[in-house]
């Protein structure tokens, strides 16, 4: 903190002498006359014309009589040299208080470097806005995962790609827009306040309108029963792109609030839907990413070809023997314990019909629609007329994903009450997302609602196109506020929340090594991953000694079984899964806390010291074991703090160890990386035998 302090006073002091020379700080107005690109793009014909840029400094070196700089704006970079020999003796002194970050209007005429670097040839220079915050070093940025989405304006100015992705986002959007409008659709703002949410099955935010002293709620849909009253008030083509929110859980691929679009189109059915959503992708990502043609989550997929569908029943069938069209709730219970998903003892034969699936979707490249739902699994689309046991719905399948929901929708007013009211029990009996009763809608529907395809799909559709956590495509994520003062020290932080921690008191798992062992013998067949999950034991165990835990074992325990759910479930839900299936066999509430918040992806906060260590350090052992797995003698016993560290700064080594997570290890549990690098090559070196990184792989 001390040297980012003086760093502060020094520009700070910088920038009351520039105000106390120049009388003029933070001006309104710029003077700017061309972009850099302008400049590039016009550059013979610029020369000796006096051109203004603006425009953030990236680069100062001070060479006594010549100074060169970097100036960056939104179209690029440019360098500018600075000349004793060429300015005003005060205006190039000046040049001392100007430092990287800061906003300067830069005026000179273009010119070529003796190396042929098209330049500038400064003649003056103004601030336009001082930084009196530093810019974070240009080659590693901000590595602190909470602190990039906390600062997220100073991410995105140190890392062109981010921006370059917002930029992308911004198309894809405006693509679908004009893809709609071109096709005859009405764009259309419905409200966002609603006295009675429906649309979806999803818990709703719920807030008090002041001025009509009522209670509402925030929208958990893109306006769908308000675009099927459109329907009814005669328009027959209308979508919305805006804001929904859902109060549930937050993942790699979910978020609370997020952008959706839905589409509602009279006298057409979902057959039509298809049609058009399939011409409506192509369009929008090709715009958007200029291809058609993608590697996601292990796949290679081509959307350019032909869109095959898919009949639900088969693809199950096919990946799981289980025809469940026939198959009872306890042969299709039998088939998912055969194949190691975790289920409830209580689950209803739509959810095991839509477990199967799930489990088989994994498995689906794609582009395909799959379609032929069972009544089950969409209790509320339209049946179809020639087999009423399935519905008239359809969903976009890309890598194992679905990125798509469509139905022919329900217009018999008789048959939506009937749902209603059936919703309205479950809502009644505790199921907080069940839809409420809306009367004025079926009253609406009454009026004659014409056949219509509904359509939506979310942000979620471009994060996986870029293969990134939905959560990184947001500008800003929410975050919990910061309730510690910044002059709190980070040792004095974790010293209080030490001595109140129930995990460092002595407490059992409630379940046994040997036990927690054949539980992952029967949920997990991949060797590395079972080597890594020991590993994660050696570290937990090596960190209860260091923070003098008095559960070491239980400690270990938690580590063992922290991803016992990987090979069972989707990525979206791992630990929670985990979590569950924890907390059915007995395990103690801590380590099932554990478990379920080491995952930081779903933006839940450790509560404990076990918690956070298993969080922010777990992915350390990975780093350990490939560093040791690329020694010609594979003996982690040998292998050196320093060999770790370096590899921990090659981000090119052990790519899917998640480096900024480990370094919150200062913040979570007051150790600096080289201590929690040491204490897990302590802790997996103890357990080099039962890591089998003791050197028998090396012969």
């Amino acid at each position: 903190m001390g040297s980012q302090q003086t760093e502060q006073d020094l520009r700070i002091k910088k920038f009351n002498a520039y105000e106390s020379e120049v009388g003029e700080s933070f001006p309104s107005k710029s003077n700017r006359t061309h972009t850099v690109q302008n400049i590039f793009d016009n550059f013979d014909d610029l020369a000796d014309t006096k051109v203004v840029i603006d425009g953030r400094v990236r680069y100062w070196r001070d060479h006594g009589k010549l100074t060169f700089a970097h100036i960056e704006d939104v179209t690029g970079k440019i360098q500018v040299a600075l000349s004793a020999q060429d300015m005003d003796a005060a205006e190039y002194e000046r040049r001392k208080l100007y430092d990287v970050g800061d906003i300067l209007e830069v005026s000179g005429t273009p010119f070529v470097t003796h190396k042929g670097e098209q330049s500038l040839l400064v003649s003056s220079v103004r601030l336009l806005s001082k930084a009196i915050q530093p810019l974070p070093d240009k080659w590693h940025g901000i590595q602190d995962e909470e602190m990039r989405y906390r600062k997220r304006y100073v991410d995105m100015l140190m890392n062109p790609e981010l921006r370059e992705m917002f930029v992308k986002k911004s198309i894809f959007w405006n693509s679908i827009r004009t893809f709609l409008l071109q096709d005859g659709f009405l764009e259309v703002e419905t409200p966002v306040l609603e006295s009675t949410p429906g649309g979806a099955d999803a818990e709703p935010f719920a807030t008090h309108h002041n001025a009509l002293d009522i209670d509402v709620y925030l929208r958990i849909s893109m306006g769908e029963l308000w675009q099927k009253r459109l329907m009814v008030a005669g328009y027959e083509k209308t979508f919305e792109i805006g804001r929904q929110f859902r109060n549930e859980g937050m993942s790699p691929e979910h978020l609370q609030d997020y952008t959706q679009m839905e589409f509602y189109w009279a006298y057409a059915n979902y057959d039509d839907g298809m049609d058009l959503t399939e011409r409506l992708y192509k369009h929008c990502l090709k715009e958007t990413f200029g291809t058609l043609q993608f590697s996601v989550r292990g796949f290679d997929i081509d959307l350019d070809k032909k869109w095959e569908h898919l009949d639900f029943t088969t693809a199950v069938k096919d990946g799981t023997g289980v025809d469940i069209g026939t198959a009872s709730v306890e042969e299709m219970r039998d088939k998912c314990k055969e194949l190691g998903i975790s289920i409830p003892d209580v689950l209803s034969k739509g959810r095991l019909m839509d477990t199967l699936w799930k489990y088989c979707r994994k498995s689906v490249g794609g582009p395909v629609f799959l379609v032929n739902h069972p009544v089950e699994v969409s209790p509320l689309a339209k049946r179809k007329a020639d087999a009423p046991h399935l519905v008239e719905r359809f969903q976009i399948i890309i890598a194992g994903s679905e990125l798509g929901n469509g139905y022919s929708e329900l217009n018999n007013p008789f048959d939506q009450k009937q749902r209603f009211e059936t919703q309205s029990e479950l809502r009644e009996a505790g199921d907080a997302e069940a839809q409420m009763h809306d009367q004025e809608f079926v009253e609406a529907l009454e009026h004659g609602m014409p056949p219509t395809c509904g359509f939506g799909l979310s942000e979620r559709l471009f994060s996986f196109m870029m293969d990134k956590p939905v959560r990184e495509c947001v500008m800003f994520p929410l975050l919990r506020p910061k309730h510690v003062s910044g002059s709190e020290s980070q040792s004095e932080s974790v010293n209080t929340i030490l001595s109140e921690d129930i995990t460092l008191q002595e407490f059992s798992a409630n379940i046994s090594r040997a036990d927690a062992l054949a539980f992952i013998q029967k949920h997990v067949k991949d060797e590395n991953l079972r080597r890594h999950m020991i590993a994660t034991e050696a570290l937990m165990k090596k960190l209860a000694e260091h923070f003098e835990a008095k559960s070491a074992e239980t400690w270990g325990i938690t580590g063992l079984l922290h991803d016992v759910d990987w090979e069972e479930t989707e990525p979206e839900q791992h630990s929670m899964v985990g979590a569950d299936m924890l907390e059915a066999e007995g395990v103690h509430a801590e380590v099932v806390n554990a478990v379920r918040e080491h995952n930081a992806l779903h933006g839940l906060e450790p509560k404990t010291i076990m918690s956070k260590s298993l969080q922010c350090l777990e992915q350390l052992t990975g780093l350990i074991i490939a560093a040791t797995l690329v020694r010609p003698d594979k003996d982690v016993r040998q292998v050196k703090l320093k060999s770790v560290r370096k590899k921990f700064k090659d981000k090119s080594f052990a790519k899917g160890v998640n480096r900024d997570n480990i370094t919150r290890c200062d913040k979570l549990l007051g150790l600096t990386v080289d201590e929690s690098i040491q204490l897990c090559l302590e802790g997996m070196q103890a357990m080099a035998e039962d890591l089998e990184l003791d050197g028998r792989m090396a012969n």
